[in-house]
């Protein structure tokens, strides 16, 4: 074998060298041809995370988990997590390393959060502040432990009227709200029946209606009238003339008190018989003497005064 095949044989194998370690490190999110910073998270625990996990910023993938170590800090275990990260990705002071779900199969991986407001940026190699997100569990809690005395007071509520629902229905109530409810369905069936008659009364009300809308100038006038009724009543001072009325109403009560009590020729001329007589008998002979006045007239008039001669005077001569 010569120089040429020798050294052809040695750079093939560098290239395929290279190009392995290339390939690994592009599995891993790693890219030897750009310039890398690093930064540290300390974490209680690390939640299924491993290295070679991604680091992402809004969903892009910016690094990867370089290294993970454990260290005992004042007696407490805590995990120190190393992640690298492309150099044209700054980290703002007070970013946020949050270890999260990545996939709905639960790959771990590491979500960059920015500060909306921020002074400066890290430098490489800095410690950034830690943050994991719940399980499924821990999430599930979170959503349920906020409505938990809701819910408690709920159950209770429930209970204290499903209670009451059992009070309420005895067979006494059951038979009362049956009949109450055939109570219904007969005044159902009857309004049903009758739903012509009530057709019939709503349009007789439309027509009475329209009927008074047409009439609203009679009724106008009507109402005038009644108000000049009104204002002629008070003109005519009724009031005055129901006193003057009562004051002779009175005065006759007096009266008829003093023809009562029979101190006076009135009430005599009412009360005594003798009078009653005496008045009945001069009506008669009044009336015995006018009739004899107009059998006889002679005998009560006297011709001579009128010139005349008494003809019975000068027979009896």
């Amino acid at each position: 074998m010569d120089k040429k095949s020798v050294v052809k044989i040695g750079v093939l194998f560098v290239l395929a060298l290279v190009l392995l370690v290339w390939g690994l490190s592009f599995l891993k999110g790693e890219n030897l041809f750009k310039t890398q910073d690093h930064y540290v998270a300390v974490y209680n625990k690390l939640d299924g995370l491993a290295e070679s996990n991604p680091v992402l910023l809004s969903g892009y993938r910016i690094g990867s988990v370089e290294k993970i170590d454990f260290q005992d800090i004042n007696n407490s275990l805590k995990i120190i997590v190393k992640v690298k990260v492309n150099s044209g990705f700054n980290m703002p002071k007070g970013t946020i390393l949050k270890i999260v779900s990545v996939d709905i199969m639960g790959t771990k991986g590491i979500e960059v959060i920015r500060p909306k407001k921020f002074d400066g940026y890290h430098k490489s190699g800095d410690t950034l502040q830690a943050m994991i997100q719940g399980g499924i569990i821990e999430q599930i809690m979170d959503m349920i432990l906020p409505v938990k005395d809701d819910l408690a007071d709920f159950i209770s509520v429930t209970d204290s009227v499903l209670h009451s629902l059992n009070a309420l229905l005895t067979e006494k109530n059951v038979k009362n709200l049956t009949s109450g409810i055939e109570n219904l369905q007969v005044l159902s069936e009857h309004l049903a029946s009758n739903l012509g008659h009530i057709d019939g009364m709503i349009s007789d009300f439309n027509n009475l209606g329209r009927t008074l809308a047409k009439n609203s100038g009679n009724i106008d006038r009507a109402i005038g009238n009644f108000a000049a009724l009104s204002d002629t009543l008070n003109a005519l001072n009724l009031a005055q003339t129901l006193s003057e009325a009562q004051t002779a109403l009175n005065n006759i009560n007096t009266a008829l008190e003093v023809v009562n009590r029979g101190d006076g020729t009135v009430q005599k001329l009412l009360t005594s018989d003798s009078v009653y007589n005496n008045l009945e008998q001069l009506t008669l002979k009044a009336n015995r003497l006018l009739e004899d006045f107009e059998k006889h007239p002679k005998k009560y008039v006297n011709l001579a005064i009128f010139g005349g001669k008494d003809k019975s005077s000068d027979k009896k001569k």
